[in-house]
């Protein structure tokens, strides 16, 4: 493999780690990745989005809720951690019940019946590292069991498009 080769499978492999951990701003590297291998890059960085957001959802599914509530309790944020601890023994079935009955405003009620679409949006927003970043976004959307897998594969494929869409349009409007 020459030199380039390997820089690019790193910088790959680097950005599909960083893009499925919470807190860190991956999406820094994919860019810069679409730009400097042009369509090929942007392909490739689409992909590995989309590994990385999957395998983030994955082990937000089997991550011990209990860890969290821990946390949480640690930091002193005792509500969090007891509403936390609440919602984590309600059925899965039972979690979008819980959540309307302990929020208040109809804003609240409708991005739940709409959460998908908020996913969606939430994933795209400028600065979501604040939120835990698309890795952190997509493990807690594991961990809270709203989403069946099959209806957030197609979600997150369609959500992540903007930005390669973007930069391909870039090369072709220069």
């Amino acid at each position: 493999m020459e030199t380039i080769d390997r820089a690019v499978l790193v910088s790959v492999i680097l950005y599909t780690v960083l893009m499925a951990t919470p807190f860190l701003p991956g999406i820094e590297i994919g860019l810069a990745l679409m730009v400097m291998l042009g369509p090929k890059g942007v392909v490739i960085t689409y992909i590995c989005t989309l590994v990385a957001l999957t395998v983030s959802f994955a082990l937000g599914r089997v991550f011990p809720a209990h860890v969290l509530v821990s946390l949480l309790r640690w930091l002193h944020l005792r509500r969090a951690a007891a509403l936390l601890e609440r919602f984590n023994v309600t059925e899965p079935a039972g979690r979008l019940e819980f959540l309307a009955e302990n929020t208040h405003g109809r804003a609240i009620c409708m991005l739940l019946n709409h959460r998908y679409l908020l996913l969606a949006l939430l994933l795209n927003l400028p600065g979501n590292v604040l939120l835990g970043g698309g890795g952190g976004i997509a493990m807690m959307a594991g961990m809270s069991r709203l989403y069946s897998f099959p209806r957030y594969l197609p979600l997150i494929s369609v959500a992540i498009l903007p930005g390669p869409v973007l930069v391909m349009l870039s090369k072709y409007i220069q």
